[in-house]
């Protein structure tokens, strides 16, 4: 009796809260990616090569080995293996414990215990764990059954040893066995087992690398070392212009110290007033209360190429990327909704604005997923690297928000756009954008393969150039850099391009050229390299690949037929590479319908057609010219589902030419001028866009959100704000034919011509898809070619 007393003493005094051991294997009900699963073993591996790191000391050739199950089989299990500093037998205890939060929650990956726990009960039901230190003569393991644990109802487990041969060896070997059959079969999977190599090549990129951030180590799957995936980004040292005469480059980067603050490590809180001395008022618990150091470091930049998904921030927390590609830094949000702001000036709705920014203070869910939004140092990185209010000058304007310092509003504001707003010479180095984005794209994918090619931005940057030549001198008149003969007495005119350094195509690099074409005439004809046409062409259809570096030509050129528009030689033997030469100023080229483009791609079929005549494969020269049109036309295509957005993108590019070329003091009559149906108008349109209309009327900016019509009347009553290189360079004022009858006439048919072109532009912002599907042809043409008239002819302030 007294026993059974005793035992309600007990129970009325404390309770046992112990969990019974089939808590174990449910936390493998919680549905975690198998890649993060593996992430979490691997994190922990990262931990103890941080601990070193931090402690002063280095780990050489610090790796981590994963060995995936490369078939579904019974036997089949996944080992991680590091070289790290090892556990001690009390350590390695701790660290399974379910629930154990022994690593320091501000400088390791994760808890160890929890995370441990997760990951290996989701894959399997026996996990052995054995780890050793330098200078300890044997290694000491543990064995986690489930199904043990849960028949013999505690958690206790042998403490296992074996010798090992070198007391210098250090790591810790995990090996998950038993594995769920529905996660052996996944894991035996090739195609999965790439999917998690190309996880943990996103997670741990900038660890992967020399020189990493925080640390530097190897990665390697089933004995392949994983490559960190990194940002096919513009040099660091390309800079575009600034507002004020300021220069704003390609790569910021970021470095902002934020004040220290006090951190209880127990409970992972931060406190507003504590000292370390005293308990931790949420938690109770003893010395626990740090001074935390807390940093904003990393850096933003811009994208060789555009893409509807792959662009944005990724946000790191002490070496691993917990989110990649987050786009929560474009959106401007209020009390009362959000707008997206980043990519706005895109038709087709695609970015280029990336980073890798490192948080190591803020919290992230248990997942390792998403930092923790309702941590308030999640709010002070946000006002670090976007700033405060809107990143749109005007929106930000209208709600008074101050200048903006930020470096993603410089980026923002300097590389928006992804077309050049003009027609002026230079506007694609303006804003670092390639003409071709299908062929940008491309050569990213080199890119990330490791081509050594297109490891700097130099190829893109020679498409750049060519495009800006092209709005110089037009289309096909030259400007470009020409060829010149080798020296040394060979007796072999080489392009630019073959002589030695960089393949200008996608294949192979030529560092030298055997004699394979004839003799240098007496007086060589200059050639023109055309980068925008030099690829590699494939046609996936049949598989034929061809290597094209093209030349604008004269028609006294050597290789080109007498009379022929172009032609196709075998340039390079070795490499099999064609010279595509061209004579842009051949009558075949005065057309619409045909650009030394398609004549490219046309001939490239011919070949391709030739090659596989009379095969079963033979799909025939009119399906194989489409599928090269199809592959790489996109540029020329009529996209009638971004016609709409680009005509209103352009007319408010006029609209703000309009604002700037008119003096401050005479903004306000541009709306005091309009008559009062139209200024209504304007205020239904500014009450609907929640705009302030005292400062929109008054300094022009309510044309940029008024009717489009508006522009019209504007530039119609005030040309002397839009001609004479103010907006357009057209003559207008400067026109004198000494008769002011003629005068008129001639100022008059100037300015027709552009109402007709805002007519067209504001026609196509009020179509949709299904409306310009049963449009003519010409009229679709008509209205594009009206945009690219529509353009201005000088830069204009973002």
């Amino acid at each position: 009796m007294a026993s059974v007393e005793s035992n309600e003493q007990r129970v009325a005094n404390d309770f046992n809260l112990e969990p019974d051991p089939r808590v174990l294997p449910m936390l493998g009900e919680i549905n975690i990616d198998q890649w993060r699963c593996v992430a979490e073993l691997v994190d922990n591996a990262v931990d103890g090569f941080l601990k070193v790191s931090r402690s002063g000391g280095s780990i050489t050739g610090a790796k981590v080995d994963v060995h995936l199950p490369n078939a579904d089989s019974p036997s089949a299990a996944v080992r991680i293996i590091d070289n790290g500093p090892g556990m001690s037998p009390e350590t390695l205890e701790h660290a399974v414990r379910a629930g154990w939060s022994g690593n320091n929650p501000i400088d390791s990956l994760g808890l160890f215990g929890m995370g441990f726990n997760i990951a290996t009960a989701r894959l399997g039901s026996v996990t052995e764990v054995w780890t050793t230190r330098k200078g300890e003569p044997e290694w000491h393991g543990l064995l986690v059954d489930f199904d043990k644990l849960r028949q013999q109802r505690h958690f206790r487990t042998p403490h296992l040893r074996r010798p090992k041969a070198d007391s210098d060896q250090h790591g810790t070997e995990i090996t998950i066995k038993q594995l769920k059959p529905e996660q052996r079969k996944w894991l035996a999977k090739s195609a999965n087992q790439t999917s998690i190599r190309k996880r943990l090549a996103q997670a741990y990129s900038s660890m992967l690398r020399p020189n990493g951030l925080p640390i530097s180590f190897d990665l390697f799957i089933n004995n392949k070392r994983v490559e960190g995936r990194r940002h096919c980004v513009w040099n660091a040292d390309r800079v575009v212009p600034g507002p004020g005469g300021t220069e704003v480059p390609a790569v910021i980067r970021i470095d902002h110290a934020l004040a220290d603050r006090w951190y209880c490590i127990n409970c992972m809180s931060w406190l507003v007033d504590a000292q370390p001395s005293e308990p931790c008022p949420n938690c109770a618990s003893t010395d626990t209360v740090v001074k935390r150091e807390r940093r904003v470091t990393g850096w933003i930049g811009i994208q060789r190429y555009l893409d509807q998904s792959e662009f944005g921030i990724d946000f790191i927390r002490n070496g691993r990327k917990i989110e990649i590609g987050n786009k929560d830094l474009f959106i401007w949000s209020d009390d009362e909704s959000e707008e997206t702001e980043y990519p706005i000036d895109d038709q087709r709705n695609r970015g280029r604005i990336v980073g890798e920014i490192h948080i190591d203070h803020c919290r992230v869910s248990y997942a390792k997923d998403r930092f923790d939004r309702t941590d308030p140092t999640w709010n002070e990185m946000h006002h670090v690297i976007r700033g405060e209010g809107p990143l749109r000058p005007e929106k930000a304007k209208d709600l008074g928000f101050g200048t903006n310092e930020s470096p993603l509003f410089a980026l923002f504001k300097a590389f928006r756009r992804t077309s050049p707003q003009s027609k002026a010479a230079g506007a694609y180095g303006r804003i670092l954008i390639v003409k071709d984005n299908a062929r940008a794209s491309e050569m990213a994918a080199s890119f990330h393969e490791g081509n050594p090619d297109y490891q700097d931005d130099t190829k893109w940057y020679e498409l750049v150039e060519a495009a800006d030549r092209e709005l110089l001198y037009g289309s096909g008149s030259g400007g470009g850099q020409s060829t010149t003969p080798t020296s040394g007495g060979t007796g072999v005119q080489l392009p630019v391009g073959l002589l030695g350094g960089a393949s200008t195509t996608g294949g192979p690099s030529i560092t030298s050229v055997a004699p394979a074409v004839a003799p240098l005439p007496p007086a060589p004809t200059p050639r023109t390299e055309a980068p925008a046409l030099s690829r590699r062409y494939h046609h996936v259809g049949t598989g034929m690949k061809w290597n094209v570096i093209a030349y604008e030509v004269e028609n006294k050129d050597p290789e080109l037929p007498a009379g022929a528009p172009w032609s196709m030689p075998l340039g390079d033997i070795p490499t099999k590479t064609y010279h595509f030469l061209f004579n842009p100023r051949h009558p075949a080229f005065d057309s619409v319908t045909l650009t030394p483009l398609d004549a490219l791609l046309a001939h490239l079929a011919h070949m391709t057609a030739d090659q596989i005549r009379n095969t079963p494969q033979d799909p025939g020269f009119v399906q194989i010219f489409a599928d090269f049109r199809a592959s790489y036309g996109l540029e020329t295509a009529l996209d009638l589902k971004t016609l709409p957005s680009a005509a209103g993108s352009i007319l408010a590019d006029v609209a703000r030419g309009i604002i700037s070329a008119c003096p401050e003091a005479e903004r306000p009559s541009l709306f005091n001028e309009l008559g009062l149906q139209v200024q209504n108008a304007v205020m239904r349109a500014l009450a609907a866009k929640k705009i302030m209309p005292s400062e929109a009327t008054g300094n022009g900016n309510f044309l940029m959100s008024g009717p489009l019509e508006v522009i019209r009347m504007v530039v119609e009553k005030r040309p002397d704000l839009c001609f004479d290189g103010k907006l357009w360079d057209a003559p207008y004022a400067d026109l004198d034919y000494g008769d002011p009858q003629i005068t008129d006439e001639a100022r008059y048919s100037v300015l027709a011509r552009y109402l007709a072109l805002i007519d067209d532009a504001i026609w196509l912002t009020k179509q949709d898809v299904s409306d310009l599907s049963s449009s003519s042809r010409a009229e679709i043409i008509r209205a594009v070619m009206s945009l690219e008239l529509l353009k201005p002819d000088v830069e204009l302030a973002l």
